[in-house]
């Protein structure tokens, strides 16, 4: 990931640009560290004049470029608004049409919220699914019935397109876009100094409408759910292999292609999702964890939590419980 650019414009929740870019100015900064010489980040604050946009709050924000002379990016942010979005559509005709004709510029695009609404606006939503502020799901589903909107889902995903329906869920999408964008090790790192108490796995409540989610690989699909189905067993991959028709390398060779991972490193992850709910939900012990999710070691299960979250579990558990309310 090499540039952002966040959309700005009257009216907009500053909350809903200002926790991304600061997380995804966290994860350029830990980039640089690690790997000296590398190109920093560059983001954009965009509007059509290069004059203070009044926030919904009355903050103020001053935009460091014009609408037409970005440049091609790696994510385009569409921020949320606090009001009724129908008010601001009617008086930003010029960002619409600016914004249908530049879909294809943008890697990934990111409404926020009611931002939603522009990209449905512009009919790139249709017959997609979509999310947005639970207030506004009714006006949205009368005004845009050829989108498909997902009351039941914080994010969606169809192609380049992403909705986030509230502040929290940006962030958890914003983890999910640093760990395709930078590393898996920097997304953890950022995670955890940006309040892990409310985050949630970005794959626990995507809707995503391609059929193997995230890539286009059916076998290895059907090999994802089987690790999903049984990840607290101990899964021959070679047998696992042999019931999709196809050899042990063959199988590690299209799961790493595919997913990034191998199917081990995979199983591992799923473990550990599951480990973390545990965690922050459950009194269970360390030791009563790791056997439910598979690990007979609890030594074992410390060490691979550490190196996939970069803490320990106990310390993992005294962060996301750092703010619940005690009597």
């Amino acid at each position: 990931m090499h540039k952002v650019i966040f959309l700005l414009f009257d009216d907009m929740m500053a909350s809903s640009i200002s926790l991304p870019m600061e997380m995804l100015n966290a994860a350029d900064n830990l980039r640089r560290v690690q790997q000296r010489g590398s190109m920093p980040l560059k983001i954009a604050l965009a509007a059509e004049q290069l004059l203070p946009v009044r926030c919904s709050s009355g903050l103020r924000l001053l935009p460091d470029t014009r609408l037409d002379e970005l440049e091609d990016s790696d994510l385009l942010v569409i921020p949320g608004l606090w009001r009724n979005p129908q008010q601001l559509l009617r008086k930003q005709q010029d960002l619409l049409h600016w914004l249908a004709g530049n879909m294809d510029r943008h890697r990934r695009i990111c409404a926020v919220g009611t931002g939603s609404s522009l990209l449905a606006d512009i009919h790139v939503l249709d017959n997609k699914p979509a999310t947005t502020h639970w207030f506004y799901f009714d006006l949205m589903e009368k005004k845009y019935p050829a989108v498909q909107w997902k009351r039941q889902h914080l994010i969606t995903q169809a192609g380049q397109l992403y909705c986030a329906g509230s502040i929290n869920s940006v962030a958890d999408l914003t983890i999910h876009f640093i760990e395709q964008g930078f590393s898996a090790s920097i997304a953890r790192r950022v995670e955890s100094q940006f309040s892990p108490e409310i985050r949630r796995a970005y794959d626990s409540h995507l809707f995503d409408n391609s059929p193997t989610a995230r890539h286009d690989d059916e076998l290895i699909a059907d090999c994802q759910h089987t690790i999903r189905q049984h990840y607290a067993s101990t899964i021959n991959f070679a047998t696992l292999a042999a019931g999709l028709g196809i050899s042990s390398r063959s199988l590690q060779r299209r799961f790493v292609r595919a997913t990034g991972f191998s199917p081990l490193q995979y199983q591992q992850y799923i473990r550990i999702q599951h480990a973390r709910e545990l965690l922050q939900n459950s009194n269970l012990n360390i030791q009563d964890i790791a056997e439910l999710i598979g690990y007979v070691d609890a030594s074992h299960f410390a060490a691979v939590f550490r190196r996939i979250t970069e803490q320990s579990p106990q310390a993992w558990r005294q962060a996301v419980r750092g703010k619940l309310f005690k009597a």
